[in-house]
């Protein structure tokens, strides 16, 4: 790949052909990528069946030193480091190209494995038919989450949208398809990585006619990002590529949208009140002030309560929605118009 390099942590020697090879992407984050290199260090499968490969998006943090320290500990590692930051896609792909194993584990810098995470992975892959396997993702139990806690991530059962926190494939298959489409990954306006690379692979590979498992045992505990109000209500812009993905694969269509067109289950629900609200309105304005009542109303069928801080709190967070589910509407009609692939 153009403009990218790799770099050897010093002393490393290896003579064991391992079973599996771990690719992480990661941009900065070090606590966190730490904590995820010491649930690896714990797989009970022992370090003599695996390495780890680490692919440094050009951070700050001091990644190499985090990774000499832990290749120190015993943990089979290598560090490679990108000369630009092209998002994950790119650095995971170049993270396979070094790989020795016949096997491959995805996962992010912000998870946690499960200590039988790799065992779980081989057993699932034993069988030579199964080309790829997936696990849930699941937030880390030691946290809370919030009102602004990003929680997108969660995949207790099979997502359609297969993601690579937790993601195992065979080399020869992964290479066959040409690996992870490097335009569907980048940094967003915000400077965010944004991509659907993984989903994009995850069916190609399907459509292709191989088998894939999902072990409910292989869990990656993923920690809970916790976002300021801001951030939270422009989460929803990465959805644009949704409907990029809906023409890739219309199979999407059907196990990823509700009624083969909303990607949110109760939007539709927000689209007919907002109409008819709008229409009571325009017929009678003094409609308006049932307004409050309607939203006590509502809060008493959620929260089965009437509390008056619960409905309060309720009240709070229906109101905090509304400018988070007009930033996703608009990114996904915006998605739409681009991709020509209508999602709402």
């Amino acid at each position: 790949m153009d403009g990218e390099h790799a770099s050897l942590v010093p002393g490393e020697h290896y003579i064991n052909i391992p079973e599996i090879s771990v690719v992480i992407s990661v941009k900065n984050r070090y606590k966190l990528l730490e904590d995820c290199l010491e649930a690896l260090l714990k797989q009970t499968i022992g370090v003599t069946r695996f390495e780890v490969i680490v692919v440094d998006n050009v951070s700050q943090d001091d990644i190499a030193g985090l990774c000499t320290a832990m290749q120190a500990r015993g943990l089979p590692l290598r560090y490679l480091r990108m000369q630009r930051d092209k998002g994950p896609a790119p650095a995971r792909n170049r993270g396979v190209s070094e790989a020795r194993a016949p096997l491959i584990a995805f996962t992010d810098s912000d998870c946690r494995p499960h200590p039988d995470w790799l065992a779980l992975g081989l057993a699932a892959l034993a069988d030579p038919a199964v080309a790829f396997s997936t696990g849930p993702v699941l937030p880390k139990p030691e946290q809370t989450a919030s009102l602004c806690s990003k929680l997108t991530f969660i995949t207790a059962q099979e997502h359609p949208t297969f993601p690579t926190a937790n993601m195992m494939v065979r080399a020869d298959v992964f290479n066959a398809f040409g690996g992870f489409d490097e335009t569907l990954s980048f940094r967003d306006p915000f400077n965010r990585a944004t991509e659907c690379a993984d989903t994009d692979l995850a069916w190609r590979i399907i459509k292709a006619g191989y088998a894939r498992r999902f072990e409910p045992r292989a869990v990656i505990w993923h920690e809970i990002e916790q976002q300021s109000l801001a951030q939270w209500i422009l989460e929803p812009t990465r959805l644009f590529l949704v409907p990029a993905l809906v023409k890739r694969h219309p199979e999407l269509r059907r196990c990823l949208l509700v009624a083969r067109l909303f990607f949110y289950p109760p939007i539709w629900l927000l689209y007919t009140a907002v109409c008819v609200a709008v229409l009571a309105v325009i017929w009678q304005p003094l409609l308006f002030l049932l307004l409050p009542s309607a939203l006590i109303v509502r809060g008493i069928h959620r929260t089965g309560s009437v509390d008056p801080r619960r409905l309060a709190a309720h009240a709070g967070r229906v109101i905090a929605h509304l400018p988070r589910m007009l930033v996703m509407t608009s990114s996904l009609l915006y998605g739409s118009i681009r991709y020509r692939a209508l999602v709402l």
